[in-house]
């Protein structure tokens, strides 16, 4: 069983939809299923406790740990409001984004009721706040938050795994990883990641202009050997956080990429992150992935004329059968200023019980 309380991943360094959406390579995303969350009546035993499991991703937009701290300062009712909405998300497992710290995440999420969970990406070398001189930029890390006692009451227990370093090309986030066990064996693994922003639309093959897209194209080719190798594994597994791309834009080049239910040999790449070796190209099911929400509108999109997500959540491999069909759902922050630039999404989980 993991260390209760805060836990800084290792130094390498939640609400459902279900397999029927996915976005099929160059076709239109049309799909439109009901948000409605469904509750599971409670159980009586462990086993079919893990009927069910809430995840949900959320990028809290610069916590910093201190009041008045970080690119977004907030004040003591800030965090209040922040706690307001997780408990309303009432998720079991959360992965975040832009997180300072665990002292930051814990501000948001009690450690008497969650273990936390923060990449160990270095802190120093921060600039200054864009238009704001007088504040300096913190770290902005993945994630998780973990509802200790949920788990536990459906059996099930979770391990930290070594961050995805690579990830991190110029000093970008890391992604933070997580293995769901049942009695100590893996169950499902939770990647939280953070790609790099600016090129939310547009072509990401041939010769690539932009430098925020060059960058998210390296990132694409290595998030793409690192889905191959859970596919090959026949491990189930769930990437969720900020991708920072429209991803059911209509022939998304990056989901193209990631959504081909090949796996292959990779090698590193300075232009694509990791290249396939060719002629090592092979169908796996397990990475013919669900993107969760495809096909129906994001009520809070940037530009409303292009409604489409950046935030997503993405399942791979058996995983993609356990989703709950209509349970993805965005939760609105109501009236007021928002206490964060992105709005948290959920699905649910329905896990085997054997």
């Amino acid at each position: 069983m993991a260390a209760q309380g805060r836990c800084d991943a290792p130094d390498q360094p939640t609400v459902r939809f279900d397999r029927a959406t996915r976005i099929r390579r160059g076709s239109d995303p049309a799909v439109v299923l009901a948000a409605a969350l469904t509750l599971l009546a409670p159980a009586t035993t462990p086993a079919e406790n893990r009927a069910a499991l809430t995840l949900a991703t959320w990028n809290i937009e610069h916590l910093a740990a201190a009041d008045g701290a970080g690119c977004r300062p907030r004040a003591a009712s800030d965090y209040q409001r922040l706690r307001d909405v997780a408990a309303r998300l009432d998720a079991d497992i959360v992965a975040v984004q832009e997180v300072q710290s665990t002292d930051a995440l814990a501000r948001v999420f009690d450690p008497e009721v969650y273990d936390l969970v923060v990449s160990a990406r270095r802190e120093d070398g921060r600039d200054f706040c864009r238009g704001m001189n007088d504040q300096r930029r913190l770290a902005q890390r993945t994630g998780f938050a973990i509802d200790r006692d949920a788990l536990r009451a459906a059996g099930l227990e979770h391990r930290v795994s070594a961050g995805v370093r690579e990830l991190g090309v110029e000093g970008r986030r890391w992604g933070t990883r997580i293995q769901i066990e049942v009695d100590d064996q893996p169950l499902l693994e939770l990647m939280s990641l953070h790609l790099k922003s600016g090129c939310a639309w547009g072509g990401l093959e041939g010769r690539v202009r932009r430098e925020q897209c060059q960058i998210l194209k390296r990132q694409r080719g290595i998030l793409d050997a690192w889905i191959d190798a859970r596919a090959a594994a026949d491990a189930p597994f769930v990437i969720l956080g900020d991708f920072n791309r429209q991803l059911d834009q209509p022939n998304d080049h990056f989901w193209q990429d990631i959504d081909d239910g090949e796996v292959c040999d990779w090698r590193p790449d300075p232009t694509l992150g990791r290249r396939c070796k060719p002629g090592s190209s092979q169908p796996d099911p397990d990475a013919d992935l669900v993107l969760a929400g495809a096909g129906r509108p994001f009520p809070y999109a940037y530009n409303p004329k292009y409604p489409y997500a950046i935030d997503h959540i993405v399942l791979g491999g058996s995983a993609a059968d356990w989703l709950v069909r209509g349970s993805w759902r965005v939760l609105d922050y109501g009236g007021g200023a928002k206490p964060s630039d992105h709005h948290p999404i959920a699905v649910t989980l329905r896990l085997p019980t054997e």
